[in-house]
Protein backbone atom coordinates (compact mmCIF):
# COMPACT_ATOMS: atom_id res chain seq x y z
CA UNK A 1 0.00 0.00 0.00
CA UNK A 2 1.05 3.42 -0.50
CA UNK A 3 1.59 6.34 1.97
CA UNK A 4 -1.05 8.56 0.43
CA UNK A 5 -4.71 8.10 0.45
CA UNK A 6 -6.43 7.25 -3.07
CA UNK A 7 -8.56 10.83 -1.83
CA UNK A 8 -5.24 12.37 -1.78
CA UNK A 9 -4.51 13.27 2.15
CA UNK A 10 -1.84 11.59 3.69
CA UNK A 11 -2.88 9.16 6.08
CA UNK A 12 -0.49 9.18 8.74
CA UNK A 13 -0.68 13.09 9.49
CA UNK A 14 -4.36 12.46 9.53
CA UNK A 15 -4.03 9.36 12.11
CA UNK A 16 -1.98 12.01 14.28
CA UNK A 17 -4.29 14.72 14.73
CA UNK A 18 -6.82 12.20 15.61
CA UNK A 19 -3.84 11.03 18.15
CA UNK A 20 -2.92 14.57 19.11
CA UNK A 21 -6.77 15.44 19.88
CA UNK A 22 -7.18 11.99 22.09
CA UNK A 23 -3.76 13.09 23.79
CA UNK A 24 -5.04 17.41 24.63
CA UNK A 25 -7.94 15.54 26.56
CA UNK A 26 -5.84 12.96 28.22
CA UNK A 27 -4.29 15.49 30.24
CA UNK A 28 -5.74 18.90 29.67
CA UNK A 29 -7.82 17.57 32.76
CA UNK A 30 -5.16 18.31 35.12
CA UNK A 31 -4.79 21.51 34.01
CA UNK A 32 -8.58 22.77 34.08
CA UNK A 33 -9.60 20.55 37.64
CA UNK A 34 -9.47 23.42 39.92
CA UNK A 35 -11.91 25.06 37.69
CA UNK A 36 -14.13 22.08 37.45
CA UNK A 37 -13.92 21.34 41.13
CA UNK A 38 -15.64 25.49 41.30
CA UNK A 39 -17.88 25.33 38.89
CA UNK A 40 -19.48 21.96 40.41
CA UNK A 41 -18.88 23.06 43.81
CA UNK A 42 -16.95 19.61 44.82
CA UNK A 43 -13.53 19.44 46.37
CA UNK A 44 -10.53 18.67 44.47
CA UNK A 45 -10.04 15.47 45.39
CA UNK A 46 -13.63 14.34 44.25
CA UNK A 47 -13.35 16.60 41.18
CA UNK A 48 -9.87 14.04 40.53
CA UNK A 49 -12.48 11.02 39.84
CA UNK A 50 -12.80 12.20 36.37
CA UNK A 51 -9.18 11.97 35.76
CA UNK A 52 -8.94 8.58 36.94
CA UNK A 53 -12.00 7.24 35.79
CA UNK A 54 -10.82 8.38 32.11
CA UNK A 55 -7.51 6.37 33.32
CA UNK A 56 -9.48 3.28 34.64
CA UNK A 57 -12.11 2.95 31.70
CA UNK A 58 -8.96 2.97 29.17
CA UNK A 59 -7.14 0.81 30.81
CA UNK A 60 -10.25 -2.09 30.82
CA UNK A 61 -11.67 -1.56 27.63
CA UNK A 62 -8.78 -0.89 25.47
CA UNK A 63 -8.32 -5.26 25.44
CA UNK A 64 -11.80 -5.36 25.54
CA UNK A 65 -12.65 -3.35 22.63
CA UNK A 66 -9.31 -4.66 20.84
CA UNK A 67 -10.62 -8.23 20.81
CA UNK A 68 -13.96 -7.60 19.49
CA UNK A 69 -12.94 -5.48 17.04
CA UNK A 70 -9.81 -6.90 15.43
CA UNK A 71 -12.09 -7.64 12.07
CA UNK A 72 -13.54 -4.82 11.49
CA UNK A 73 -12.48 -1.81 8.86
CA UNK A 74 -9.72 0.14 10.39
CA UNK A 75 -11.57 2.96 8.95
CA UNK A 76 -14.87 1.85 10.27
CA UNK A 77 -13.15 1.70 13.87
CA UNK A 78 -11.30 5.19 13.35
CA UNK A 79 -14.80 6.54 12.50
CA UNK A 80 -16.49 5.24 15.63
CA UNK A 81 -14.55 5.89 17.82
CA UNK A 82 -13.90 9.98 16.85
CA UNK A 83 -17.29 10.38 16.67
CA UNK A 84 -17.91 8.63 19.95
CA UNK A 85 -14.57 10.70 21.59
CA UNK A 86 -16.84 14.30 20.07
CA UNK A 87 -19.64 12.87 22.13
CA UNK A 88 -18.20 12.19 25.30
CA UNK A 89 -16.54 15.84 25.17
CA UNK A 90 -20.01 17.08 24.28
CA UNK A 91 -21.45 15.44 27.02
CA UNK A 92 -19.16 16.47 29.77
CA UNK A 93 -18.99 20.12 28.17
CA UNK A 94 -23.22 20.08 29.13
CA UNK A 95 -23.19 18.02 32.32
CA UNK A 96 -24.54 19.71 35.03
CA UNK A 97 -22.94 17.68 37.94
CA UNK A 98 -20.07 14.88 38.70
CA UNK A 99 -22.07 12.04 38.13
CA UNK A 100 -23.13 13.10 34.97
CA UNK A 101 -19.26 14.64 33.94
CA UNK A 102 -18.14 10.92 35.42
CA UNK A 103 -20.36 9.28 32.77
CA UNK A 104 -19.65 11.39 30.24
CA UNK A 105 -15.78 10.54 30.85
CA UNK A 106 -16.31 6.60 30.75
CA UNK A 107 -17.76 7.23 27.14
CA UNK A 108 -14.91 9.06 26.03
CA UNK A 109 -11.84 7.17 27.51
CA UNK A 110 -13.62 3.82 25.74
CA UNK A 111 -13.61 5.98 22.18
CA UNK A 112 -10.16 7.07 22.95
CA UNK A 113 -9.35 3.29 23.75
CA UNK A 114 -10.41 2.27 20.94
CA UNK A 115 -8.98 4.89 18.38
CA UNK A 116 -5.23 4.61 19.53
CA UNK A 117 -4.52 1.08 19.01
CA UNK A 118 -6.64 1.00 15.52
CA UNK A 119 -4.58 4.06 14.13
CA UNK A 120 -1.02 2.79 15.54
CA UNK A 121 -2.11 -0.72 13.79
CA UNK A 122 -3.69 1.12 10.85
CA UNK A 123 -0.24 2.64 10.23
CA UNK A 124 1.81 -0.14 10.49
CA UNK A 125 -0.46 -1.56 7.65
CA UNK A 126 -0.09 0.90 5.49
CA UNK A 127 3.24 1.08 5.19
CA UNK A 128 6.06 -0.58 4.05
CA UNK A 129 8.11 -3.06 7.02
CA UNK A 130 11.18 -1.18 7.09
CA UNK A 131 9.08 1.88 8.12
CA UNK A 132 6.81 0.60 10.41
CA UNK A 133 8.00 1.38 13.81
CA UNK A 134 8.55 5.27 11.94
CA UNK A 135 4.81 5.44 10.52
CA UNK A 136 3.78 4.13 14.72
CA UNK A 137 5.75 6.58 16.32
CA UNK A 138 4.16 10.02 14.02
CA UNK A 139 0.85 8.36 15.58
CA UNK A 140 2.35 8.58 18.75
CA UNK A 141 3.87 12.37 18.53
CA UNK A 142 0.40 13.39 17.94
CA UNK A 143 -0.30 12.37 21.37
CA UNK A 144 3.18 13.68 22.47
CA UNK A 145 2.08 16.94 20.57
CA UNK A 146 -0.66 17.18 22.69
CA UNK A 147 1.40 18.52 25.86
CA UNK A 148 2.91 21.11 23.75
CA UNK A 149 0.06 22.62 21.99
CA UNK A 150 -3.44 21.02 23.26
CA UNK A 151 -2.97 21.05 27.02
CA UNK A 152 -1.33 24.65 27.13
CA UNK A 153 -4.28 26.25 24.81
CA UNK A 154 -6.85 23.97 26.88
CA UNK A 155 -5.83 25.27 30.07
CA UNK A 156 -5.67 28.58 28.84
CA UNK A 157 -8.85 28.12 27.33
CA UNK A 158 -10.20 27.17 30.31
CA UNK A 159 -8.94 30.13 32.72
CA UNK A 160 -10.08 32.93 30.00
CA UNK A 161 -13.60 31.53 29.38
CA UNK A 162 -14.37 28.44 31.44
CA UNK A 163 -13.51 24.71 31.07
CA UNK A 164 -16.50 23.43 29.42
CA UNK A 165 -15.32 25.48 26.46
CA UNK A 166 -12.61 23.50 26.72
CA UNK A 167 -14.68 20.38 26.13
CA UNK A 168 -16.61 21.99 23.40
CA UNK A 169 -13.43 22.62 21.53
CA UNK A 170 -11.82 19.07 21.84
CA UNK A 171 -15.86 17.98 20.94
CA UNK A 172 -15.05 19.82 17.72
CA UNK A 173 -11.74 18.96 17.25
CA UNK A 174 -13.02 14.88 17.24
CA UNK A 175 -15.68 15.97 14.44
CA UNK A 176 -13.06 17.76 12.52
CA UNK A 177 -10.91 14.83 12.75
CA UNK A 178 -13.98 12.17 11.43
CA UNK A 179 -14.37 14.12 8.49
CA UNK A 180 -10.85 13.90 8.16
CA UNK A 181 -10.90 9.87 8.41
CA UNK A 182 -14.01 9.24 6.33
CA UNK A 183 -12.74 11.42 3.01
CA UNK A 184 -8.97 10.81 3.69
CA UNK A 185 -8.41 6.85 4.38
CA UNK A 186 -8.82 4.07 2.67
CA UNK A 187 -10.82 0.85 3.44
CA UNK A 188 -8.21 -1.45 5.53
CA UNK A 189 -8.65 -4.58 6.86
CA UNK A 190 -6.16 -6.27 8.71
CA UNK A 191 -5.63 -9.87 8.12
CA UNK A 192 -7.50 -11.68 11.07
CA UNK A 193 -7.81 -15.05 12.36
CA UNK A 194 -10.84 -16.59 11.88
CA UNK A 195 -12.43 -16.48 15.14
CA UNK A 196 -12.31 -14.58 18.19
CA UNK A 197 -10.33 -17.55 20.06
CA UNK A 198 -7.79 -17.65 17.86
CA UNK A 199 -7.28 -14.00 17.44
CA UNK A 200 -6.52 -14.27 21.34
CA UNK A 201 -3.96 -16.50 20.83
CA UNK A 202 -1.39 -14.25 21.08
CA UNK A 203 -1.71 -12.84 23.96
CA UNK A 204 -0.76 -16.07 25.86
CA UNK A 205 2.65 -15.59 24.35
CA UNK A 206 5.05 -15.31 27.55
CA UNK A 207 7.01 -12.30 25.28
CA UNK A 208 3.56 -10.60 25.03
CA UNK A 209 3.12 -10.92 28.90
CA UNK A 210 6.51 -9.57 29.25
CA UNK A 211 6.21 -6.66 26.78
CA UNK A 212 2.89 -5.68 28.51
CA UNK A 213 4.70 -6.01 32.37
CA UNK A 214 7.33 -3.72 31.34
CA UNK A 215 5.30 -0.68 29.91
CA UNK A 216 3.17 -1.12 33.16
CA UNK A 217 6.38 -0.97 35.44
CA UNK A 218 7.96 1.77 33.76
CA UNK A 219 4.37 3.99 33.26
CA UNK A 220 3.91 3.29 37.18
CA UNK A 221 6.67 4.32 37.88
CA UNK A 222 6.85 7.55 35.78
CA UNK A 223 3.67 8.55 36.78
CA UNK A 224 4.40 8.06 40.62
CA UNK A 225 6.38 11.54 40.43
CA UNK A 226 4.82 13.03 37.34
CA UNK A 227 1.35 13.15 39.00
CA UNK A 228 3.08 15.61 41.88
CA UNK A 229 5.13 17.15 39.36
CA UNK A 230 4.31 20.33 40.65
CA UNK A 231 4.95 19.90 44.23
CA UNK A 232 7.98 17.97 43.43
CA UNK A 233 9.29 21.01 41.30
CA UNK A 234 8.48 23.88 43.55
CA UNK A 235 11.69 24.28 45.07
CA UNK A 236 13.34 24.94 41.48
CA UNK A 237 9.99 26.87 40.17
CA UNK A 238 9.32 28.93 43.50
CA UNK A 239 5.71 28.00 43.00
CA UNK A 240 5.52 30.12 40.12
CA UNK A 241 2.88 28.78 37.31
CA UNK A 242 4.60 30.29 34.44
CA UNK A 243 8.02 28.70 35.09
CA UNK A 244 6.40 25.29 35.65
CA UNK A 245 4.43 25.77 32.46
CA UNK A 246 7.88 26.29 31.01
CA UNK A 247 9.80 23.21 32.70
CA UNK A 248 6.33 20.98 31.00
CA UNK A 249 6.69 22.56 27.67
CA UNK A 250 10.58 21.54 27.40
CA UNK A 251 9.31 17.76 28.78
CA UNK A 252 6.40 18.54 25.54
CA UNK A 253 9.08 19.39 23.51
CA UNK A 254 11.65 16.42 23.87
CA UNK A 255 8.83 13.73 24.26
CA UNK A 256 7.97 14.56 20.28
CA UNK A 257 11.53 14.41 20.07
CA UNK A 258 12.30 11.28 21.60
CA UNK A 259 8.60 9.63 20.00
CA UNK A 260 10.04 10.75 16.33
CA UNK A 261 13.53 9.61 16.71
CA UNK A 262 12.68 6.42 18.69
CA UNK A 263 10.57 5.30 15.63
CA UNK A 264 13.59 5.69 13.29
CA UNK A 265 15.99 3.82 15.98
CA UNK A 266 13.89 1.20 15.57
CA UNK A 267 13.34 0.80 11.89
CA UNK A 268 17.44 1.07 11.24
CA UNK A 269 17.83 -1.29 14.18
CA UNK A 270 15.52 -3.10 16.22
CA UNK A 271 13.11 -2.56 19.23
CA UNK A 272 15.40 -3.85 21.87
CA UNK A 273 18.46 -1.84 21.72
CA UNK A 274 16.03 1.30 22.01
CA UNK A 275 13.63 0.04 24.52
CA UNK A 276 16.54 -0.77 26.67
CA UNK A 277 18.07 2.44 26.18
CA UNK A 278 14.80 4.65 27.02
CA UNK A 279 14.26 2.66 30.00
CA UNK A 280 17.32 3.19 31.30
CA UNK A 281 17.68 7.05 30.70
CA UNK A 282 13.90 7.35 32.26
CA UNK A 283 14.94 5.38 35.10
CA UNK A 284 18.12 7.91 35.73
CA UNK A 285 16.00 11.08 34.99
CA UNK A 286 13.21 9.59 38.02
CA UNK A 287 15.41 8.41 40.59
CA UNK A 288 18.00 11.76 40.97
CA UNK A 289 14.84 13.96 41.35
CA UNK A 290 15.71 14.60 44.71
CA UNK A 291 19.39 16.10 43.83
CA UNK A 292 17.73 17.92 40.38
CA UNK A 293 14.27 19.49 41.53
CA UNK A 294 16.17 22.00 43.88
CA UNK A 295 17.35 24.36 41.29
CA UNK A 296 15.81 25.24 37.89
CA UNK A 297 18.40 24.25 35.51
CA UNK A 298 18.97 20.76 36.67
CA UNK A 299 15.46 20.27 36.79
CA UNK A 300 15.44 21.56 33.38
CA UNK A 301 18.00 19.32 32.41
CA UNK A 302 15.84 16.10 34.23
CA UNK A 303 12.13 17.12 32.59
CA UNK A 304 13.85 16.76 29.01
CA UNK A 305 15.35 13.52 29.60
CA UNK A 306 12.42 12.54 31.13
CA UNK A 307 10.14 13.37 28.35
CA UNK A 308 12.45 12.28 25.43
CA UNK A 309 13.24 8.90 27.59
CA UNK A 310 9.42 8.64 28.52
CA UNK A 311 8.22 8.81 24.88
CA UNK A 312 10.58 6.93 23.54
CA UNK A 313 9.80 3.68 24.72
CA UNK A 314 6.44 3.59 23.08
CA UNK A 315 7.31 2.50 19.48
CA UNK A 316 9.66 -0.34 20.35
CA UNK A 317 7.06 -1.72 22.79
CA UNK A 318 4.05 -1.35 19.72
CA UNK A 319 6.66 -2.45 16.95
CA UNK A 320 7.68 -5.57 18.80
CA UNK A 321 3.49 -6.35 19.94
CA UNK A 322 2.72 -5.98 16.09
CA UNK A 323 5.53 -8.29 14.91
CA UNK A 324 4.58 -11.27 17.82
CA UNK A 325 1.35 -11.53 15.40
CA UNK A 326 0.34 -8.76 12.69
CA UNK A 327 -3.16 -11.02 12.79
CA UNK A 328 -4.37 -9.94 16.27
CA UNK A 329 -2.28 -6.29 15.91
CA UNK A 330 -5.18 -3.95 17.26
CA UNK A 331 -5.67 -6.59 20.06
CA UNK A 332 -1.90 -6.39 21.55
CA UNK A 333 -1.59 -3.11 20.63
CA UNK A 334 -4.30 -2.16 22.68
CA UNK A 335 -2.79 -4.42 25.84
CA UNK A 336 -0.31 -1.79 25.43
CA UNK A 337 -2.68 0.96 25.63
CA UNK A 338 -4.48 -0.81 28.88
CA UNK A 339 -1.36 -1.14 30.31
CA UNK A 340 0.32 2.56 29.73
CA UNK A 341 -3.04 3.61 31.17
CA UNK A 342 -2.99 1.12 34.30
CA UNK A 343 0.25 2.46 35.40
CA UNK A 344 -1.07 6.49 34.95
CA UNK A 345 -4.01 5.55 37.41
CA UNK A 346 -1.53 3.16 39.86
CA UNK A 347 0.80 5.56 39.79
CA UNK A 348 -0.90 8.42 41.17
CA UNK A 349 -2.26 6.07 43.65
CA UNK A 350 0.99 4.62 44.79
CA UNK A 351 2.21 8.25 44.98
CA UNK A 352 -0.58 9.08 47.24
CA UNK A 353 0.61 6.51 49.39
CA UNK A 354 4.32 7.49 49.41
CA UNK A 355 3.66 10.87 50.36
CA UNK A 356 1.06 10.09 53.03
CA UNK A 357 3.73 7.30 54.95
CA UNK A 358 6.15 10.47 54.52
CA UNK A 359 7.20 12.53 57.85
CA UNK A 360 7.39 15.61 55.90
CA UNK A 361 6.25 16.84 52.88
CA UNK A 362 9.78 17.04 51.39
CA UNK A 363 11.30 13.68 52.60
CA UNK A 364 7.44 12.53 50.63
CA UNK A 365 8.32 14.23 47.67
CA UNK A 366 12.03 12.93 47.82
CA UNK A 367 10.93 9.39 48.14
CA UNK A 368 8.36 9.58 44.86
CA UNK A 369 11.33 10.31 42.61
CA UNK A 370 13.51 7.58 44.79
CA UNK A 371 10.67 4.52 44.78
CA UNK A 372 9.74 5.85 41.27
CA UNK A 373 13.18 4.66 39.91
CA UNK A 374 12.93 1.53 41.52
CA UNK A 375 10.12 0.48 39.66
CA UNK A 376 11.31 1.72 36.45
CA UNK A 377 14.87 -0.16 37.76
CA UNK A 378 12.56 -3.72 37.91
CA UNK A 379 10.68 -2.75 34.51
CA UNK A 380 14.18 -2.69 32.88
CA UNK A 381 14.88 -6.01 33.91
CA UNK A 382 11.65 -7.55 33.38
CA UNK A 383 12.52 -5.92 29.75
CA UNK A 384 15.99 -7.67 29.59
CA UNK A 385 13.70 -10.91 30.20
CA UNK A 386 10.81 -10.18 27.38
CA UNK A 387 14.42 -9.53 24.85
CA UNK A 388 15.11 -12.65 25.61
CA UNK A 389 12.13 -15.22 25.59
CA UNK A 390 11.80 -17.35 22.38
CA UNK A 391 8.99 -17.80 20.67
CA UNK A 392 6.63 -20.41 21.24
CA UNK A 393 7.21 -23.56 19.23
CA UNK A 394 4.35 -24.57 16.40
CA UNK A 395 2.47 -27.21 17.15
CA UNK A 396 3.04 -30.24 15.82
CA UNK A 397 0.92 -31.18 12.81
CA UNK A 398 -1.64 -33.91 13.10
CA UNK A 399 -0.55 -37.47 11.70
CA UNK A 400 -1.88 -38.58 8.69
CA UNK A 401 -4.71 -40.60 9.02
CA UNK A 402 -4.27 -44.29 8.08
CA UNK A 403 -5.72 -45.45 4.57
CA UNK A 404 -9.19 -46.76 5.35
CA UNK A 405 -9.04 -51.38 4.41
CA UNK A 406 -10.58 -52.41 1.19
CA UNK A 407 -14.46 -52.06 0.73
CA UNK A 408 -14.41 -50.28 4.50
CA UNK A 409 -15.91 -46.35 4.24
CA UNK A 410 -13.29 -43.82 5.36
CA UNK A 411 -16.92 -42.20 7.17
Amino acid sequence: MTATAPRGLPFLPVLAVGAFAIGTDTFVVAGVLPEVARSLSVGIDEAGWISTAFALTYAVMAPVLGALTGRIDRRTILLVSLLGFALGNALSALAPGLGLLLAARVVTAASAALYIPAASAGAAALSAPERRARAMAVVLGGLSAATVAGVPFGTWLAADLNWRATFWLLAGLGVLCAAAVAFGLPSLRLPASPGLAARLAPARDPRVAATVATTLLFMTGGYLALTYIGAVLAPATGGNGSTLALLLLAFGVTAVAGTTLAGRAVDRWSPSPVLLVSVLLLGAAVATLPLTRGHLATAAVALAVWGFAGMATQPPQQHRLFGIAPQSGPLLISLNSAATFAGIALGGWLGQQVLRSADGADQGLDRLGLFGGAIIGLSLLVALVATRLPAPAAPAPAPAAAPAPAGVSAD
